[in-house]
């Protein structure tokens, strides 16, 4: 039965003739050393050729014959074994395709797609490679190649741009996916929701302000893409950052809102960025986070909670309203 099994999943990867040339010499060899040494050569077939998609597809094929012809435990088990083996074997072999090719199936990748299309251009989304291994996906712009971003389920990784005279800013954190966790220079943690605001943001700002030299010059379309994007008011408001880019802090959307001009500028905002600041320039060990609350689908947030410990001890516990 594990020969029968194993069989019909491999025989539903390959090709008609393929199939039978692979079942001929299963059947004729019938060794399970032979049919482990084939499942092998069909996954890593399958990873070249196709992509996860696929292989379950092919799993699930798998099963539905399994089931007709055997039991329902046996088809579930093959399934299951049919996308492993197909990924983890398979995912020796890296596939690569752009963005526009995958955004044709894919709402996520449509949506990033889209986005560099209307606010970068046209000619920076086509450029953008798609990198599948087992460890996820990785998205990077060959134009720049620090626009780049590792996805991993609900996790992504990345490098924040625009560092002191050394180019533009990393234009996959200036639109975010829902329900991610962005992890940033091993020093900042972002959360986002279902509607792709950021709800919850932590630092290791002596890490980052030991390590991390940013251009500190504002960047005009990043902060209008923030005004814009996220339902600022002109005139009335900044693109705020979240955690200071003087020490550190990341210059795309991702550590950006909407603040009301004297609140970002001479307010409590400014004060609680002077308090951070001087405890970092004294060396001292400083740790913040920031929750951010929104009304409704609104993108602007009305308030911010903020924590700030510097040498361990909460030294700032406060709500700070973002009104004009």
């Amino acid at each position: 039965m594990k020969k029968f099994v194993v069989l019909s999943v491999i025989l539903l990867c390959l090709s008609f003739f393929s199939c039978k040339r692979i079942a001929s010499k299963i059947v004729s060899e019938g060794t399970e050393a032979v049919v482990e040494k084939t499942a092998k050569q069909v996954a890593k077939k399958a990873a070249k050729e196709g992509s996860e998609e696929m292989a379950e597809k092919t799993a699930k094929q798998g099963a539905r014959k399994i089931i007709k012809e055997g039991s329902e435990e046996a088809g579930e088990k093959a399934a299951k074994t049919g996308v492993k083996e197909i990924v983890e074997e398979g995912g020796e072999d890296v596939i690569e395709k752009t963005l526009k090719e995958l955004a044709q199936s894919d709402k996520a990748l449509k949506d990033i797609y889209d986005h560099m299309i209307a606010y970068v251009s046209k000619e920076f989304a086509d450029g953008i490679t798609v990198k599948s291994t087992k460890e996820g996906m990785e998205l990077v712009s060959k134009e720049f190649p620090t626009s780049m971003i590792k996805i991993n389920k609900n996790i992504i990784t990345a490098k924040a741009g625009s560092l002191k005279n050394a180019g533009p800013v990393n234009e996959f954190l200036n639109h975010l996916m829902p329900n991610k966790t962005y992890m940033l220079d091993g020093s900042y943690v972002f959360k986002t929701d279902k509607l792709g605001r950021v709800v919850e943001a932590s630092a290791d700002r002596t890490k980052a302000f030991k390590t991390i030299q940013r251009n500190t010059q504002r960047n005009s379309d990043v902060q209008n893409l923030v005004i814009d994007k996220l339902g600022g008011r002109r005139g009335l408001d900044d693109a705020g950052h979240l955690f200071s880019n003087v020490s550190g802090g990341p210059n795309e959307l991702i550590n950006q809102v909407p603040m009301a001009k004297e609140l970002n500028r001479t307010g409590a905002w400014r004060k609680l960025e002077k308090i951070e600041e001087k405890a970092l320039k004294g060396g001292k060990n400083v740790t913040s986070q920031r929750k951010l609350l929104y009304e409704g689908d609104s993108k602007r947030p009305y308030s911010i909670e903020v924590v700030t410990k510097v040498d361990g001890v909460e030294v700032i516990r406060e709500v700070i309203n973002n009104v004009i």
